[in-house]
C-alpha cells in the first residue's frame, strides 16, 4: 500500500462539500419535473372527462327528427367549465388559482361540424367539445433551484359525441 502524501489528505471530504450541492439540487430538479409531468397527466385525464360529461348536452329535437346527433352548444359549454371546476378541485393545493377561475378562463370549442379542431388541430367527424386551460401549478422543489416555483401548464383535450 502507497503511503499518502500530507499535501493529500482531506480531498475527499473537498470534492463531497463541492460535489454534494450538486447533487442535491439536480436531485430536486428531477424531482420536480417528475411531479409536473404527473400533474399534467391528471389534470389532463381531469380535462378529458370534462370534455366527455359536455358531450351528454345532444339536442333532442335533432334526434327525436332522426337527424345526425348536435351538441346544444351552450349546454354542453356550460357542462364543460362545471366539472371542470369541479374535477380541478381534486388537485388539492397544488393549483395557485382556484378550480372555477381556471374553468372560467378555459377555451372551450363546441364543434358540431366536421371538420379541423380549433384546439386540438384534429380532424373531426362527429360533434366535438374541446377545452384548452393554462393553469399555475405550484412546484415548491423548483424554488430550491432558484427558479420560480410556479409553473403554468397549458393543456388541451377533446371528447365526441357517438351514436
Amino acid at each position: 500500500m502507497k503511503p499518502r502524501r500530507a499535501s493529500e489528505r482531506g480531498q475527499v471530504a473537498v470534492y463531497a462539500v463541492l460535489l454534494f450541492p450538486i447533487l442535491m439540487l439536480t436531485l430536486a430538479l428531477v424531482l420536480a419535473v417528475g411531479t409536473i409531468e404527473g400533474l399534467r397527466t391528471r389534470i389532463r385525464a381531469q380535462l378529458d372527462m370534462a370534455a366527455l360529461t359536455a358531450t351528454q348536452a345532444l339536442d333532442p329535437a335533432a334526434l327525436a327528427a332522426g337527424e345526425p346527433p348536435r351538441l346544444q352548444v351552450s349546454e354542453a359549454e356550460r357542462l364543460a367549465r362545471e366539472y371542470l371546476a369541479l374535477n380541478l378541485a381534486a388537485t388539492g393545493d397544488v393549483l395557485a388559482a382556484t378550480p372555477s377561475d381556471i374553468a372560467a378562463a378555459a377555451e372551450v370549442v363546441v364543434s358540431n361540424e366536421p371538420g379541423i379542431d380549433p384546439i386540438t388541430g384534429a380532424a373531426i367527424t362527429v360533434p366535438t367539445v374541446s377545452i384548452q386551460i393554462s393553469a399555475p401549478a405550484r412546484i415548491p422543489l423548483l424554488g430550491l433551484a432558484g427558479i420560480s416555483p410556479v409553473v403554468t401548464l397549458t393543456i388541451d383535450g377533446s371528447a365526441s359525441a357517438r351514436t
